[in-house]
């Protein structure tokens, strides 16, 4: 009994990690958004080193190593949280169907992080960005982040209805009651980004060569980064491309309301979406002049 109960018997006693993650996949991602699929997705991809091992065979010690090796190569907390759930979630699958009973991934351990300084990108960065978006694809939209304020998923879900390149601005923003269809007039240094991307037709403004969404993760972790690789600037994160524009407004003496207006901040939340010409020529009289 006590054998039994240390090595517990199930047809699937056998099953790989990949295996596993596979069977798991395919009932859970029925039933949740596409963006905590995402999520999930990311996890698994750093655990998959693992993916031929027998699932009864892993310990703490092979999941800890995942989420020391990602720390060390600079991921976000915000991965190797994704990392943790995703391993907790398969050992409370597999204890469900007797492959396992113990659930060694509650005692894995999340690095500290220190709390995250605002960084921004500074002049020197932002001016080989420009000189170099011609040379390193998607560098172009870094670059609208930075000059526009959004985040990457309000990036990542524009369309182009959400262009007025005849006035020369974006509605659009998410989030806060305040970011919720604002318009931010768009800079005329990246004007000729936005009209290049709308070109290309896609479901989305930003898409991939197929015209599809890309997903946030898929931004961040496949074209924004190693985009930063190649260009060999700090790999800050895409946030950073919002702090850095609201950085770049203060600098150049733009006042606290338009800034805040611009980048839909909750402070500014009680007119945010009633515009006129007036309130747009004031936006983009700020907006100019960074």
């Amino acid at each position: 009994m006590t054998n039994h109960r240390l090595s517990p018997v199930a047809p699937k006693a056998s099953i790989a990690l990949k295996e596993l993650y596979e069977e798991w996949s395919v009932s859970k991602y029925e039933y949740i958004s596409r963006s905590t699929i995402d999520n999930y997705k990311a996890g698994w991809k750093h655990l998959s080193k693992y993916g031929n091992i027998k699932f009864k065979e892993l310990r703490t010690t092979h999941m800890q190593s995942v989420i020391d090796g990602c720390f060390r190569s600079g991921m976000s907390r915000s991965t190797l949280e994704k990392i943790k759930i995703v391993a907790s979630m398969l050992y409370q699958y597999a204890m469900q169907n007797d492959i396992v009973n113990k659930n060694y991934a509650e005692f894995l351990k999340l690095p500290k992080v220190e709390k995250e300084e605002k960084l921004a990108f500074s002049e020197l960065e932002i001016k080989k960005m420009e000189s170099n978006v011609d040379n390193i694809k998607w560098i172009d939209t870094v670059l609208i982040m930075i000059y526009s304020g959004m985040r990457i998923s309000e990036l990542l879900g524009l369309t182009r209805f959400n262009l007025d390149l005849k006035n020369g601005i974006i509605i659009g923003g998410i989030k806060t009651d305040a970011g919720k269809n604002r318009a931010i007039p768009i800079h005329p240094k990246i004007m000729k980004y936005i009209i290049k991307w709308n070109e290309k037709n896609g479901n989305y403004l930003i898409c991939n060569d197929k015209g599809w969404k890309i997903s946030p993760n898929a931004y961040r972790n496949d074209r924004y980064i190693p985009a930063l690789e190649k260009l060999e600037v700090r790999k800050l994160n895409p946030h950073s491309c919002r702090h850095t524009f609201a950085s770049l407004l203060a600098k150049a003496g733009a006042d606290t309301l338009s800034i805040q207006r611009i980048i839909g901040h909750a402070d500014y939340a009680t007119t945010a979406n009633i515009y006129t010409h007036t309130d747009i020529e004031e936006l983009r009289k700020a907006i100019n002049m960074i």
